[in-house]
């Protein structure tokens, strides 16, 4: 502190704002860099607390909507059959190569070594996926922006809280 000028960061873009002491609690002061509008804050610490919070209820907002389309996706992701249904389809070819090729005769032991190889080859090819694949890739992407979302929704949150207390 010195002559009667105090300094404090702007909560949005942190540049340090010089704050006369003609200054009192709860006056309005607007940083220079970005234009944010502050209320003072005098206590045993001089704050500067964002004056008015209407936007940033409104990127709460759209943060919320953002988290619930990103939960949305990831139990889209992690239900999806992905390429493990391809297996229906290797098991139908199996049916076909058996019944063209090698003369056999379409009966209930045909039908349930074919559906066999269906289940089989694509719980293989699901796993395959979820664990080295595009699938596992989605999800982890998909969690990370979560995590990020949910934590820009809390800074928001604490940012709401501090400028509610004035």
């Amino acid at each position: 502190m010195t002559n009667g000028v105090q300094k404090a960061r702007c909560v949005h873009c942190r540049t340090e704002i010089a704050i006369p002491d003609a200054y009192a609690h709860g006056d309005h002061i607007k940083c220079g860099t970005c234009g944010t509008k502050h209320k003072v804050s005098r206590g045993e610490i001089l704050r500067l607390v964002l004056a008015d919070v209407t936007p940033l209820r409104e990127a709460l907002r759209e943060n919320e909507r953002m988290v619930e389309r990103l939960e949305d996706e990831i139990r889209g992701a992690r239900r999806s059959l992905g390429i493990g249904v391809n297996g229906l389809g290797i098991g139908v070819l199996y049916a076909i190569v058996q019944v063209g090729l090698n003369d056999a005769v379409i009966d209930k032991q045909l039908l349930w070594s074919s559906l066999g190889i269906a289940v089989l080859v694509g719980v293989g090819l699901e796993l395959a996926n979820h664990l080295f694949l595009a699938k596992r890739q989605r999800i982890h992407r998909l969690t990370e922006e979560l995590h990020e979302a949910r934590e820009s929704g809390r800074q928001l949150q604490k940012v709401i809280r501090e400028a509610g207390r004035m």
